[in-house]
């Protein structure tokens, strides 16, 4: 049993993303000028940074450079790497002039390949891991793990939401936008889906974002749905992450789903309204969006077995 004494315990990605802005319209199959930006992200490294705007967070990821490690501990985000070579990995995305998303790209393949099981157990807490290491780890650390601890997976890939099939009566929160869903469940169909999910484990909490329309949250006996209020969205990029932190941390702190995702919703808006790519997100500001967040309950009878 690893001994840690922070809370949070994040599984993931963390490494350098490249935004690419188009300074004019998209001219195919031709050099096209842009702006360049650059930050760390990866899905596990988000929601941490969103967690230590508030508290202390155990890290564990691929060995990465010191200046990431450096990084990571100004932000109180302890690091523990799970092997001992650098392995490079980016993510890049490309928007247009009007900062809408184009085109992403990942080079991630060192996560997936990573698939060396080690004993990774602890007691009484909130585990939260993102879909870019193997199958094979991702299960290993749920299996370890599910009875003793809380257990939170965030979607990070339509091509990455397979890796939950076999360990979903296991899962405790499970964060997905509405691709991910509709991938996982192979129904397109954002009620269905969820009762797909709910006939496999009834005790789980389920949270499904869809873009800058209605994010919904089910967790027996409640079904809710919240819908942001109308913004110039600039920083769209990540934008998910922070409301998939939030959630997770109010959620942790007893706060009921609703609020919760209330809040959540409202830090994920802030986000992708602010110039600022850098996830700065304090209570004070989001209780100022969250007035403007319309939630609204469902009955759960649409949701119970067959």
């Amino acid at each position: 049993m690893k001994k840690i004494k922070n809370n949070f315990i994040c599984f993931g990605a963390v490494h350098h993303d490249y935004v690419f802005e188009l300074k004019n319209d998209l001219i195919k199959y031709r050099t096209n000028p842009v702006k360049h930006i650059e930050s760390y992200g990866g899905v596990a490294h988000n929601v941490a940074r969103i967690i230590s705007n508030h508290e202390n967070v155990s890290f564990f990821s691929l060995m990465t450079d010191k200046e990431t490690i450096n990084y990571l501990k100004k932000y109180k985000i302890h690091f523990h790497p799970l092997n001992k070579k650098i392995e490079k990995r980016y993510y890049g995305v490309l928007v247009n002039k009007y900062k809408k998303f184009e085109l992403g790209i990942a080079n991630t393949d060192a996560y997936e390949n990573y698939t060396k099981i080690t004993s990774l157990k602890f007691i009484n807490k909130n585990i939260v891991l993102d879909l870019n290491f193997s199958e094979k780890f991702i299960q290993s650390v749920v299996n370890q793990n599910f009875k003793k601890n809380h257990i939170t997976i965030c979607g990070t890939s339509l091509f990455k939401i397979h890796k939950v099939k076999k360990i979903i009566e296991k899962i405790n929160c499970l964060i997905l936008n509405k691709e991910e869903l509709y991938t996982l469940t192979k129904i397109r169909n954002i009620k269905k889906s969820i009762k797909k999910i709910i006939n496999l484990n009834p005790y789980i909490n389920i949270i499904v974002s869809n873009a800058d329309k209605k994010t919904y949250g089910y967790e027996a006996p409640i079904f809710i749905s919240c819908k942001p209020p109308k913004i110039k969205a600039i920083n769209e990029n990540g934008a998910g992450d922070v409301m998939s932190g939030t959630y997770i941390y109010y959620k942790s702190q007893e706060h009921k789903m609703n609020n919760a995702l209330s809040l959540a919703v409202a830090a994920g808006t802030l986000y992708a309204k602010s110039k600022n790519t850098k996830i700065n997100i304090n209570h004070k500001s989001i209780k100022k969006i969250n007035n403007y967040i319309v939630c609204k309950f469902e009955k759960y009878n649409a949701f119970k077995k067959n």
